[in-house]
Parts: C-alpha cells; structure tokens; sequence
C-alpha cells in the first residue's frame, strides 16, 4: 500500500522527477555504448603454456642410473663445473657431462637420466642430485661407469595427483585474444596445466673457485656444499646434510623460511639465500645449524645474489613465477651482516643470474644478452658498461677466473675469453637441439 503522502510528494516534485529522468535516461544510453564499447574490446595476450610430464613411485625408485650417448641438450637448466667437467642440466630429466679440457672444442662424454632433476653438487667424486622427491648420491669417480651409493628417500615435497608425480614440464607458445577487462595477473591455470605471460623457461625449478674436491655452481642454485657439507632448498625451507661420510649424506637440521625461497649461495662463513621478496643472510661458522642474522627486504620479483668483499649484489626481474614488477639491479652493503643497507639500485632489462670476479660484474639479461660491468665502485656500477654481448640468451653466469666466463642459456653454453679491456671473444659453444 502506498501512503498518500507520498503521492502529494511526487505530485509536488513532478518538474524535478522529470529532470532526473531525462538525466537517467541520458546516462543508460552512455552506459549503453560503453558497454557495447567493451564487449568489442579484446587484446592480444602472449603465454608460454607448461603441461606437466608425470612419472610413478616406482619409476622413480627404480630409475637406473648409467651414462647414456646421443643424448641431446635441448632445454638447460643449471650449470656447474668440476675438474675438467661441465655438467648441464636438462631440465627435469638429468644431467649431461662434457669435457672441457680443450675450452674451444668440450666434447659430450654423455647424459645421466634422473626423473625430475634441476639441481646438482659435487665432493670428492659423489654427485648429489635430486630426484623428484629423493636426494641421491652417485659416484663419479669414473664418469663413464657412474654408480649410485646412496638414496635419501623422501628428502624433498613434490606435488603428487592421481597422474603421480611431476617431473617435468613441457613448454610451447599460446596467443590468446581475451577481453581487455580481464586481469589475471600473467597467469592461470587449466587443471594441472600452467599458462604464464611473458616467461621464461627456467622458470620451474657457488662457490670462489674449483678445487679438487669440490665443483663450482652458479647463482641460479639450490644445492651447494660448504666443507663437509651439502645445503639444500626449497620453496620455503633451507636443510642441512652431513656429508663428512660422502656416499652416505644424512640430514641433521631443517629451518622453515618464508614462501618463494629460490636459490643459495656461501661466500666465506656465510650463506645468503634469494627469496621472491628478499634476501636471507646466515651466520655459517658453525656449519651444522645456520643462524639467521638478518633479511633484506625487495619488492617482489626473482632474485639470484653473489657476493663479493662486503658487497651484495641482487638482480629482480618480472616475466617468471615470482610474478614481479620491476627489472632491476639492487647493490647493497653487506659490512654489518644484521643491518643490510642498500646502497643504490639500477634499471635493468630482464636480469637473471649473475657473477662476480675481483670486482668485474657480469649480468645475464635474458634475450638481451650479457653485460659486464666495472664494479670497482658500487654506488656506480650499472653506470659503468665495459661491454655487451648481444646476440645470444643469457641464464645464468660464472667467472671461473679473470680471463673465463662460462654461460648458459636457452640456446646453449658459451664460454667466452675475456681481454684487458673486459671485451668477450667467444671460444665455444654447446648447441641446444630442438
């Protein structure tokens, strides 16, 4: 029932009820052409689509361990070296070894199978490996007959389904036309199947110098072994193994972390550890249980590090899983290791790993290629270019001495000579098939 009151007072503003009719009716038929407007609006969105390879248990337990020939670098991973030896990682499915005694010419010595592998460390002739969910330990004392000594089963979380467990993905290109309102953030996904707008493929998934027992990693890893021991870890989590028996790695201490740990890197009686949203620096004199000290905290992006005197330096990038925003170098003093202090950032392009050799900095920007840097002077070093190695992708790097960089990335390894001048002349190069 409606109260005559009401009436008269319609009755009363009938001019102005008029008015704001007309003034409705004006703003539907706005809303109108802008919603056909928008119906109308697509744009065209890049993704790089990762359908995931799954493998049983029982492949995994029982996954022979032998040098495989004709085994061909098509996708690699991480890089490391020992003795004389490359290893290249193919990613999530083992490890090729190559010999670099002649760095103009390596030559493939083979391919070790390993179902879910990124990662790699070695001491006195023992390999550490992870496989999906176990670490394993092979001997390679003589690399042509490796010999698995030891599995630690269950060493890492993996995600299982009914398919099994992940191994591996398999990348390929999809152009999508989608609304211009839609916003999902460069990623989603179709059941177990991941599409990501302008990614890498490295996507999923150090040392000062080559000794005789223990190899060279770069700043990409997440395995790497301080004296008598190895350090792993995963996405939120740094674990400690005992390696004094080397065929028989035991864990003796696991710390929780926060979410998006990404890589790990010793320098001196310390460990920092690149995380999506900063850097982690332990106190390591006593090896068995890392103490946390301090964090540095970034904005959120990717985040390999390297050290040098009382200098970190930090690369952040977006276009990967870390879902970032900005592109950048960020140089800070490390001198109090509990009040990290940054010190000045640098635009970059697309940064990934990096390396750092008595104060030359060599940066790997993705398709932009390699970058070396004077980093005599840290408050200046993205200011000072010594040269720019243009035409190949660039992953990740290492110095091995002043003269040598080696790097990887989508299209192979490089190793380059490196003048007086910080000029590269390259020496050789591993071809990815495809």
């Amino acid at each position: 029932m409606i109260h005559r009151s009401s009436i008269l007072l319609v009755r009363k503003n009938k001019k102005i009820m008029k008015n704001i009719l007309g003034i409705g009716i004006l703003l539907l038929m706005t809303l109108s052409f802008q919603s056909c407007f928008e119906d109308e609006c697509e744009s065209v969105h890049t993704y790089t689509r990762y359908d995931p390879v799954y493998v049983t248990l029982e492949d995994i337990r029982t996954n022979n361990i032998s040098l495989l020939q004709g085994q061909a670098l098509e996708n690699p991973g991480k890089l490391y070296l020992y003795k004389n030896y490359i290893l290249i990682n193919e990613q999530g499915k083992g490890i090729h070894f190559y010999d670099n005694a002649d760095v103009q010419s390596p030559r493939h010595v083979g391919f070790i199978s390993i179902h879910g592998n990124f990662d790699m460390a070695i001491k006195d002739d023992i390999l550490y490996a992870d496989n999906i969910i176990d670490l394993l330990a092979i001997d390679i004392s003589t690399v042509k007959q490796p010999v698995l000594v030891d599995r630690q089963l269950d060493a890492f979380v993996s995600y299982e389904n009914s398919n099994g467990y992940v191994s591996h993905y398999l990348n390929s290109k999809v152009v999508s036309q989608e609304d211009c309102r839609t916003n999902n953030g460069g990623i989603f996904w179709d059941e177990d199947v991941v599409f990501l707008e302008n990614a890498d493929s490295n996507v999923f998934s150090p040392t000062t110098g080559v000794n005789g027992n223990t190899g060279v990693g770069g700043s990409t890893a997440r395995f790497t072994i301080y004296q008598d021991f190895l350090y792993t870890v995963d996405n939120s989590s740094i674990t400690s193994w005992d390696i004094s028996a080397s065929q028989n790695p035991i864990s003796i201490n696991n710390q929780q972390l926060t979410w998006g740990i990404e890589t790990i890197y010793p320098y001196k009686d310390n460990l920092f550890i690149g995380s999506e949203s900063g850097m982690y620096i332990f106190d390591n004199t006593n090896p068995s249980h890392p103490v946390l000290l301090s964090v540095f905290e970034h904005a959120r992006a990717c985040d390999p590090v390297v050290v040098e005197n009382d200098i970190a330096y930090v690369t952040l990038r977006d276009g990967s899983t870390c879902q970032g925003f900005v592109n950048q170098l960020d140089v800070i003093d490390i001198s109090s290791l509990t009040n990290p202090k940054l010190i000045e950032s640098f635009d970059m392009t697309n940064p990934h790993g990096l390396s750092i050799k008595n104060e030359v900095l060599y940066i790997c920007e993705g398709e932009a290629g390699l970058k070396v840097f004077d980093a005599k002077d840290a408050s200046k070093v993205g200011e000072r270019l010594l040269s720019h190695e243009k035409d190949i992708h660039a992953y990740d790097a290492i110095a091995l001495t002043d003269e040598l960089v080696m790097l990887i990335g989508k299209d192979g390894f490089y190793q380059y000579r490196v003048d007086g001048d910080k000029n590269l002349e390259l020496l050789s190069h591993i071809y990815v098939e495809r």
